[in-house]
């Protein structure tokens, strides 16, 4: 293990802005109060070192403190040197804080212990120890800590094995029942770091999500979506969506057969996939695609927490989508001006027009170029111009630039 441990204080040391040793004087100032290194950053250095894989430099680091968190999160901004921007966020729920110092993010985290008394609630929160703080984590991977003072590693799950496995391991037998989101995380993971899932931690949860409705209140109401759980899991597909596969992800959430955690009527064959790496690039809204078929909508966006924008997105989607399938001699013709006007005279929102390009039907083209071309070109006569040749302002003259603009617009098309 001292090899482990040698090269880990070695790359530690490494750590922007002279962060290791701003740790290391913080203890020696505060009675040799315990720190370590958690998280991500630890784990993704084990994995270069065991599978020679690279990944880029730290930009999130996570810190965890036998003390106040605010009190160390201090001294590093009294202390730090060469650097633009150093900003503190607390959030007393957790005892934590979060340094952003220029591009990066240090995440410095009182020891805690979390008891969740249902399924997708979140936790009571009391103090503790580094040990005991470890036992509220994930995965093995993420349950490694390195103590900075006395070099010690902390791996009382067994995640270096993991790691050297490339094994994805629950904590414990309660992991996702106490945080279903967890299900997410793990196949963001698994296309991430190219691990496997164990066979005990699949079991587990293929069984939670079985388990539906689950018990989540203190009175043990039947909940079918605990509100908490539903925004944990937007927030992890969210952050999939900006450094991760999604596709890739979903894929591996369907191979596993829980795929009822996010919608059980989404039908992943070549053609969603197709369109969710589409939402992607149109930066379009990743989570209404992942509802749109949902038998029972309302209580679809009930669960994920849909606001009321975003509700008419879905149900001005399904209702174009009716139209453009049962009139499909009429849209055969329509010309570029004919899509523009259906669009806009409908006040359609672009989320809307990106989920019907995504859905792949016949019309997805002429859709496109709508969203990319069409609603740009204006009228080359505005009211100004139209005041000068004597035209009166009001409908009348309204009528007149659109037609010019459809001009404009339809030109493209003889181009």
């Amino acid at each position: 293990m001292n090899d482990i441990s040698d090269y880990i204080q070695g790359e530690l040391i490494k750590t922007p802005f002279n962060l290791y040793n701003l740790i290391t004087k913080y203890i020696e100032s505060n009675d040799n109060t315990k720190v370590a290194f958690v998280g991500g950053y630890l784990r993704d250095l084990l994995i270069s070192k065991f599978h020679k894989k690279s990944f880029s430099k730290p930009i999130d680091i996570d810190l965890v403190i036998e003390g106040s968190s605010i009190s160390l999160a201090k001294f590093i901004k009294k202390n730090i040197v060469n650097v633009d921007l150093c900003l503190i966020k607390e959030f007393n729920l957790y005892n934590t804080v979060e340094i952003n110092i220029n591009d990066y993010k240090i995440d410095i985290a009182s020891a805690r212990k979390e008891i969740y008394s249902a399924p997708g609630l979140n936790p009571t929160v009391n103090k503790s120890t580094i040990e005991e703080d470890l036992k509220r984590r994930d995965f093995t991977i993420n349950s490694i800590a390195f103590e900075v003072s006395t070099r010690k590693i902390y791996d009382f799950y067994g995640g270096i094995s993991d790691i050297k496995s490339k094994r994805l391991n629950l904590l414990h037998n309660n992991s996702i029942s106490d945080d279903p989101s967890r299900l997410i995380r793990c196949a963001k993971y698994a296309s991430r770091l190219d691990f496997n899932i164990s066979n005990n931690s699949l079991k587990q949860s293929q069984e939670t999500v079985r388990q539906w409705p689950w018990e989540s209140s203190e009175k043990h109401q039947k909940m079918i979506y605990p509100p908490a759980l539903g925004i944990r899991i937007r927030m992890e597909l969210a952050e999939i969506c900006k450094h991760d596969n999604l596709t890739n992800v979903i894929s591996i959430i369907h191979k596993w057969k829980i795929i009822s955690i996010l919608n059980e009527n989404i039908k992943v064959d070549k053609r969603f996939l197709r369109g969710l790496n589409w939402i992607k690039k149109l930066n379009g809204n990743h989570m209404l695609y992942l509802l749109k078929d949902s038998e029972d909508l309302e209580k679809a966006c009930k669960r994920f927490l849909i606001n009321n924008s975003e509700i008419k997105i879905l149900d001005d989607y399904i209702n174009i989508k009716k139209i453009l399938n049962t009139n499909q001699k009429n849209f055969n013709h329509f010309s570029p001006s004919s899509w523009t006007e259906f669009i806009e005279d409908r006040n359609l929102n672009d989320e809307t027009v990106k989920l019907l390009i995504c859905d792949g039907g016949p019309y997805w083209r002429n859709l496109f170029k709508w969203l990319f071309i069409y609603k740009f070109i204006k009228s080359k006569k505005d009211g100004e111009t139209l005041k000068k040749e004597g035209w009166d302002q009001g409908k009348e003259m309204g009528k007149e630039i659109k037609r010019l603009r459809y001009l404009e617009i339809d030109k493209l098309n003889r181009n």
